[in-house]
Parts: C-alpha cells; structure tokens; sequence
C-alpha cells in the first residue's frame, strides 16, 4: 500500500482543493455531547431515515429563534474528518477571514433544504423565516453563498429534500434567494 505525503498542513484551507482520497490527517473529533437538556428553544433532536433532524415542539411564526449554534471556534487544521459534517462555517467580518464552530447544541441537527424555512443569523441562531408547523423539520441551505468562496469536497453531499427546485448535488457554494410562499 501506497501512501501520499502531503506537503501541507493536514485540513488547511489549502487541502480542501484536494479530493478526499488523497488527504491524510488524524481524526480528532472535538464534538463530546451535544447539550439537549434544558434550552429555551421550541425544537427537538429526532432520528430520520439518514441521521439526524431537528424538529419544531410548537408551531413558530417568522422571527422566531429556534436554536442557536453554540461551541468553540477553531481554525481548519484543528478539525478532524468527524468534525467536517458538524462545522458551522461563516464569515467573521471584523478579523476578514473565515471562522469554523463546532456546534455543542442541537442546532447542528438541522439539515439542508433547497426550499428551507429558516435561515441563520449573525449571532449563529437559526431563525425562521416562515411559520413552521409543529412536527416539521427545521431546515436552511448550508451552502449560501457567492461561487468563488472555497468548498470543502468533504462537505458534498446528494440533497434529500425533494423541492421543486433541489440543487441535487450539494457540491459548492450557490447564491441563495428565499422562494415567496403563495398566499391562500
């Protein structure tokens, strides 16, 4: 067996330009527990057919805060392959550069949707930005943003959320406009 070497830093941002067959870097996963118990948010972890979800307890009209991306920020080489599917990228406007969270709360359970009906705000907090019945899946899109910024290979994924107008492939960062809902 072969082993590439690779002249750079394990998980730098220079690494996400290679695919992920030739990345070698140990896994250290910083996610310990996700902290359920006791937040002031109308939503739930739940199990569905392809990992986890996040589920709203009550219906929440537009506004409302419905969890909140809360753990350490890190820089890229810290995070290990576990990490990637749970990291909250966004860009830290005061330092210029991009930040990545772990996510400790059950914010991170929440998936993708091409049509979502929550966005995340600049205090990381998912809020909604149509009513969403009790018992629907908080979703927002994970990859909102202009063509040129830099995507991690690890982070593509086949879209599950069956909109009208699903991207398929997850695989880069697309600019992102809220549908209007039709008035009945």
């Amino acid at each position: 067996m072969t082993v590439a070497i690779i002249n750079k830093v394990p998980n730098s941002e220079e690494t996400m330009e290679l695919p992920a067959t030739s990345r070698l870097f140990p896994c250290r996963t910083l996610i310990k527990h996700v902290n359920c118990d006791n937040r002031p948010y109308p939503t739930t972890p739940i199990n569905i057919s392809y990992g986890k979800g996040l589920q709203a307890t009550q219906d929440c009209p537009v506004g409302t805060v419905l969890e909140k991306f809360e753990g350490p920020v890190v820089e890229y080489s810290e995070l290990g392959s576990d990490d990637i599917p749970f990291v909250l990228n966004f860009y830290h406007k005061g330092q210029r550069r991009w930040k990545w969270m772990l996510g400790f709360t059950p914010a991170i359970y929440a998936n993708h949707s091409c049509q979502p009906n929550a966005r995340i705000n600049l205090q990381q907090e998912l809020v909604a930005i149509r009513l969403i019945k009790a018992g629907e899946q908080v979703s927002f899109v994970y990859n909102n943003d202009t063509e040129d910024q830099k995507w991690d290979p690890l982070w593509t994924f086949d879209c599950k959320c069956e909109a009208k107008n699903c991207q398929g492939t997850v695989n880069m960062y697309r600019p992102w406009e809220p549908v209007p809902e039709k008035s009945e």
